[in-house]
């Protein structure tokens, strides 16, 4: 690749984000890996500004509806990549990450996101994959007039598969991939805590005495006061099975959730596609 052709991409006027088997498999493995979202960079390391060959991850502390990338190790990868030969269109264009739902579309998160750290590059796609393999991926271009379009995602199976890596990948999702649970209260408060043993907590949950009710909150059972309570994810608030606000029931001294309360909007978050819109 010449220096005109390092600088700049060749012109496309594709439709389609393309991937190697290669950085498909690697992107769907990051994604089932864990149960929060999950965000990297594709690296496209041909001419062809639309074919991925690689995905990387960043330091990252991710929930289960945001990712935050740690700017240091941002700033590390990208001299990595000029390092190993590849141009800034080559290996920071193309941010993806995952969704745990079966909804890819962005949240106003994403959207921020994607306004916040692609608003100056010529160009930038954002794409994300949600859990049943379902994708959206979005072009903009800032030059000239501008333009904004969606574009298909496939797998160029005519590329070559060198193989999965599944070693090296769960050494990068170590490395880079900090699980956190983000807790909302009434009060804006949040707690974050981290998920130390993933099988210890996903059996907790499963044992929990708890189910979406016809309101599609949670109702759940507290053994120790032997009383139903309600849990709704949407206002973060708490009721008691007459439908009193029960936020003191389920807060310490300190205003933070007690255990069971805690585990509850885990379950929440875990089990939300099993929610229905509520009943009119």
């Amino acid at each position: 690749m010449n220096q005109l052709e390092f600088l700049k991409p060749k012109m496309t006027f594709g439709d389609t984000l393309k991937f190697t088997p290669y950085a498909w498999s690697k992107l769907i493995w990051m994604r089932d890996k864990g149960n929060t979202e999950v965000a990297g960079f594709c690296v496209t390391a041909t001419n062809d500004p639309l074919l991925v060959t690689d995905f990387n991850l960043i330091k990252e502390k991710c929930t289960i509806a945001s990712f935050d990338l740690d700017t240091n190790d941002l700033a590390e990868y990208q001299d990595l990549m000029l390092d190993t030969g590849l141009a800034m269109w080559q290996s920071v264009r193309i941010l993806a990450h995952t969704h745990p739902g079966n909804s890819p579309h962005p949240s106003p998160a994403d959207e921020e996101n994607f306004e916040r750290a692609f608003g100056a590059p010529d160009w930038a796609i954002m794409l994300i994959v949600a859990k049943n393999g379902e994708t959206y991926c979005r072009l903009k271009v800032n030059v000239g007039p501008g333009i904004t379009k969606q574009l298909k995602v496939t797998v160029d199976f005519s590329q070559e598969f060198r193989g999965s890596e599944h070693k090296n990948w769960e050494n990068e999702y170590k490395l880079k991939v900090r699980q956190l649970y983000t807790i909302n209260m009434a009060n804006s408060m949040a707690i974050e805590l981290e998920k130390y043993n993933i099988s210890d907590i996903d059996d907790e949950l499963k044992n929990l005495d708890c189910f979406w009710n016809m309101d599609c909150d949670v109702e759940f059972w507290d053994k120790n006061s032997e009383e139903w309570y309600m849990y709704n994810p949407i206002n973060n608030q708490w009721y008691n099975d007459i439908g009193e606000i029960a936020k003191d029931r389920m807060t310490n001294k300190n205003g933070k959730l007690k255990y069971l309360p805690s585990l509850i909007v885990k379950w929440a978050e875990k089990y939300w596609n099993e929610r229905e819109s509520p009943v009119e």
